[in-house]
């Protein structure tokens, strides 16, 4: 927990501490919390509504109390499987089986549907390169990193691979 969260539990438990000496003060009655279900969740047992109340609430913690260095990765990968499918058409219309970083970068920035530096392009690439290592590799040669894709392997099952990441890392 970050010191920030921390100060702000602490002065909540404060404030509910005081609170019970408050409320024999003021006027204001406690409004009991509704026991009636909605007409459309009629027939649904209350501990199933229970469970998925309970499910959406660690759920909405897990947002709340997520780094934003995770957030930032996970932004990046909801972005990577429209970024493979720009990098294979670039990779197709040069007809080359390997391209510089830097030009691959400047391609897919001049592609993509939203402004991305080519520094920030070029770290999607590292994050795609390590999720989809069977189909694209980073080779370093003298100075330069080159970008080799694997034209053998379907883009779908690519797409499908990196779905299937980015749902694993929302769970964490």
């Amino acid at each position: 927990m970050t010191p920030k969260m921390e100060r702000a539990l602490v002065s909540m438990a404060l404030k509910s501490a005081e609170k019970p000496a408050d409320d024999k003060t003021s006027p204001v009655p406690n409004c009991p919390t509704p026991t009636q279900t909605p007409a459309a969740l009629k027939g649904v047992s209350q501990t199933l509504l229970e469970r998925i109340r309970a499910k959406e609430a660690q759920k909405l913690q897990a947002v709340m109390t997520r780094n934003p260095a995770q957030d930032e990765r996970l932004l990046m990968m909801s972005r990577l499987s429209e970024l493979a499918r720009i990098l294979r058409n670039v990779f197709v219309a040069e007809k080359k089986p390997a391209l510089i970083m830097e030009v691959a970068c400047n391609r897919m920035v001049a592609s993509y549907k939203s402004a991305l530096s080519t520094g920030e392009m070029e770290k999607h690439l590292r994050l795609l390169a390590e999720v989809a290592s069977d189909w694209l590799t980073i080779v370093p040669i003298r100075k330069d990193f080159y970008l080799k894709l694997n034209k053998n392997t379907e883009l779908s099952v690519i797409q499908d691979k990196l779905h299937a990441r980015l749902k694993e890392e929302e769970r964490l």
